[in-house]
């Protein structure tokens, strides 16, 4: 695996930001942290930063097990990058490279709970999967939407640290970070596919990384057990992220056998096989999942789908721009019938809440109503919100008006 997103629609990424903007606490001190995340000496310090020098005078480095290691950034005086380690938090420990400032900002993560089952009743095993190289299969059926896997970041790095700390430097920081973890080899064993990585840690996670923010700052998120998961431009399965923990849920996109491997998108879902092709270049190998090893018709006829798909989604949007209402509800409700056959499921909420948006500026209160609550129902049921709550409805409307109103 590599850095990268959901491997389904950034729409839902979006949406979910949209609707859950302002509705989560704001962030608390690290008032009581379990008896576990308790170095034997010292006591934090809520909203004071700890780095190499801070520590000692605040009588300790608590949260973490281990001190802070530091290096001064070489593009911007004054600014520092250090290792915090929790060696402790969950089965792993968890290591984040990155300024004090962030760390702090993000510190109460590892107050939340790290809910998993003991590795010997996973309901999954890692497993060598002939021509891929390791990977995941179900040890049970799961269905729809069930969750398979829950994994937490055990590394995190911020994306500005490789550019502005020397590269021994940076390598010294990045082999501690991993050294102090508790199973350092859950990081060490996963796969490098990188040629452009000068070293082994650097390359466990080019290869491997996904996108995250902490402490407001873009960082690269490892999740040991998600990395053992191959691609498949069909998936069976997609990712959750869980930003208050920093954690990722893996879920079932159909109904999986016992014995069937898991697999995700590494890539946006839809495209094109030439265009999944040149993506997949970045982990350099050809695809051979059932959709590309399907005959030469049979990818044809997919082709033509996903294109077709992508034109209807261009001309809606374009004919709802222009005030041809109408016009955009007959082709989004074309988009909602071609989904299936591509088993593009990401893209139902976006499609409903299209209609939503389209019969809310036509002043149809009730359909508009009907369509934003079926976008909500399948976020809901896939997974990315609780429950379909009065306030995420609100939110909607108070949205829609904004982009009528052109304030955004």
């Amino acid at each position: 695996m590599s850095q990268r997103g959901f491997g389904s629609s950034v729409f839902v990424t979006l949406l979910i930001q949209a609707l859950l903007l302002g509705t989560t606490a704001a962030r608390g001190c690290f008032a009581s942290p379990p008896i576990a995340l308790r170095p034997s000496t010292g006591s934090g310090v809520c909203g004071v930063l700890i780095d190499d020098d801070a520590a000692p005078s605040l009588g300790g480095y608590s949260p973490w097990t281990h001190a802070p290691s530091c290096h001064f950034s070489a593009a911007k005086p004054g600014k520092k990058f250090c290792t915090y380690t929790n060696s402790r938090h969950g089965a792993r420990g968890v290591s984040i490279l990155t300024t004090p400032e962030s760390v702090a900002n993000n510190v109460d993560m590892l107050n939340e709970f790290i809910s998993a089952p003991p590795r010997d009743r996973l309901p999954y095993k890692i497993v060598e999967v002939p021509g891929k190289g390791m990977g995941v299969v179900a040890l049970r059926r799961f269905r729809r939407y069930e969750q398979i896997m829950l994994d937490y970041a055990t590394l995190l790095v911020d994306i500005s640290f490789a550019s502005e700390i020397p590269a021994q430097q940076g390598y010294r920081l990045l082999h501690l970070a991993v050294d102090q973890l508790s199973e350092p080899r859950s990081v060490l064993d996963l796969g490098q596919s990188n040629s452009m990585a000068r070293d082994a840690v650097e390359n466990v996670l080019r290869t491997n990384a996904f996108h995250t923010i902490v402490g407001g700052e873009p960082h690269m998120a490892l999740y040991p057990d998600v990395s053992r998961i191959n691609h498949a431009c069909k998936p069976n399965a997609y990712t959750r992220f869980i930003p208050k923990s920093q954690q990722v849920s893996v879920a079932a996109a159909k109904d999986i056998e016992p014995g069937e491997e898991i697999t995700i998108s590494y890539i946006t879902l839809g495209q094109t096989y030439p265009e999944r092709k040149e993506a997949l270049q970045l982990w350099g190998f050809n695809c051979t999942c059932n959709l590309c090893m399907s005959s030469p018709a049979q990818v044809a006829a997919s082709d033509e789908r996903r294109r077709q798909i992508a034109d209807l989604r261009s001309e809606a949007i374009g004919a709802f721009q222009t005030g041809r209402s109408y016009q955009a509800l007959r082709i989004t409700r074309q988009v909602v019938n071609l989904l299936p056959a591509e088993e593009l499921f990401p893209l139902y909420s976006e499609q409903y809440e299209n209609m939503a948006r389209v019969y809310f500026v036509l002043r149809d209160r009730e359909k508009a109503e009907k369509y934003a609550k079926l976008s909500l129902d399948v976020l809901a049921e896939q997974g990315y919100i609780d429950r379909v709550r009065p306030e995420l409805l609100e939110k909607m409307w108070t949205r829609f008006a904004d982009e009528q109103a052109g304030r955004v």
